[in-house]
């Protein structure tokens, strides 16, 4: 049965994807997305210049925006592909580099549109990213853990947590206003995610992470680096000084 959204399959709803450079993640992503039902996935290019991904981006069957620069995680919506190809339904958009993890249900899209019919005050519902399975070998995991604990704290019903939401992988409202990140929910377990950043390890990087991380933009990319940068490094010590020491908060089961 469809909600008051209108979703009833994950076929009915559109999904916007952000991509530079980094192929492996994406591919993985669109296995999962493919295995789910999604059949209409927008790729938003900006200005990949690694070859394989310029490569699959000019034989994929999937949809491709060339924004023709750089203009970062909020692409789907600065080159209108949002707005062109939505067409007010609820839509998707995921950094390519969020994966849903290997419980997480393939019935998400309909579940999360369930919970925004459910929350009628809220612009969108994502899945929550783990933080429980960071390897030792990611230099940032215990910021990671620090960064992300709060939105774990605030559970509104089972499986339902109050989080701000930016890119990562989520269900969006039908809507002409610009969602905003602080009206937002995160799902618990089952539907949950991987950033598949936090789980790299620097002295195994590949060919594609190193052409990546050399030509990323530095404010755009924050996880996929040595240190975290300036302004989250003064949260992280705001926090510190104020004796929150979530580093130890995993996600619930």
């Amino acid at each position: 049965m469809a909600d008051s959204l209108g979703v009833a399959r994950p076929d009915q709803v559109p999904v916007f994807i952000p991509v530079r450079d980094r192929l492996t993640p994406l591919l993985e992503l669109l296995d999962w997305l493919t295995a789910a039902g999604h059949d209409e996935i927008w790729l938003i290019d900006n200005a990949s210049s690694w070859t394989p991904m310029v490569e699959f981006l000019a034989s994929t069957s999937h949809r491709v925006v060339h924004a023709g620069a750089n203009v970062g995680h909020r692409s789907p919506w600065l080159t209108g592909a949002v707005q062109r190809h939505a067409h007010d339904r609820a839509y998707v958009v995921s950094d390519p580099d969020v994966i849903p993890d290997e419980d997480c249900p393939l019935d998400a899209t309909v579940h999360l549109a369930g919970l925004l019919a459910t929350y009628p005050e809220i612009d969108k519902i994502g899945l929550g990213l783990r933080i429980d399975d960071l390897p030792d070998h990611y230099p940032l995991a215990e910021a990671v853990r620090s960064w992300e604990a709060r939105f774990w704290t605030d559970e509104i019903a089972p499986g339902v947590f109050r989080a701000d939401v930016d890119t990562t992988f989520a269900l969006y409202r039908p809507m002409r206003r610009r969602a905003r990140e602080d009206r937002a929910l995160r799902t618990g377990a089952p539907y949950r995610a991987r950033h598949l950043p936090w789980y790299s390890d620097p002295n195994a990087l590949s060919e594609e992470d190193r052409y990546y991380r050399d030509h990323a933009d530095a404010s755009v990319s924050n996880w996929d680096r040595s240190e975290l940068p300036r302004w989250k490094q003064r949260w992280m010590a705001a926090r510190h000084d104020a004796g929150v020491d979530p580093a130890s908060t995993t996600t619930p089961h």
